[in-house]
């Protein structure tokens, strides 16, 4: 097994204030500057998930950061990765609230695979949502239809 490039407490540490990681050039990064702070958020995630995703450590982190993190890219990610490992289940009613739109879809997509029982308090609640993909998978899933899961993954078995 290769030895991790970084600490987690390193990538912690980068995941929640947006620093660079040591021995990370200043020159121009691989990615256009104006997503240096999202792209290398994400790198971080990724290092996290596959380096250490099975510590406790690491999973509070992507928690911590998909509940309060300031950029949103990022916190999808969180969630995504936090979904896949079914560790998301905490975070749902506080997505449903959440103000940027992919994840509310989230947590919607989330509960209608795993709660379709609630589709009728999502559909009252989120009927007149601006979204147009929250529009969707309601109506699709009132149709009757599989639901696209635009956000949502289902848990690797």
């Amino acid at each position: 097994m290769a030895v991790p490039a970084w600490s987690l407490e390193t990538l912690i540490h980068t995941l929640f204030t947006g620093e660079k990681l040591p021995e990370e050039t200043s020159d121009a990064p691989p990615w256009p500057l104006a997503w240096d702070d999202e792209y290398r958020r994400s790198t971080v995630i990724s290092h996290i998930d596959q380096d250490y995703g099975e510590l406790p450590q690491a999973i509070d982190a992507l928690r911590r950061f998909a509940e309060s993190g300031d950029v949103p890219e990022a916190r999808m990610r969180c969630v995504e990765l936090l979904g896949v490992r079914s560790q998301v289940q905490p975070l749902i009613a506080q997505l449903l609230e959440d103000e940027e739109p992919e994840l509310r879809l989230y947590a919607i997509e989330y509960l209608l695979v795993n709660e379709p029982e609630r589709f009728a308090e999502l559909d009252q609640r989120f009927r007149d949502d601006e979204d147009f993909q929250i529009q969707d998978v309601l109506a699709i899933f009132k149709r009757g239809e599989p639901i696209p899961l635009y956000c949502y993954a289902m848990p690797e078995k």
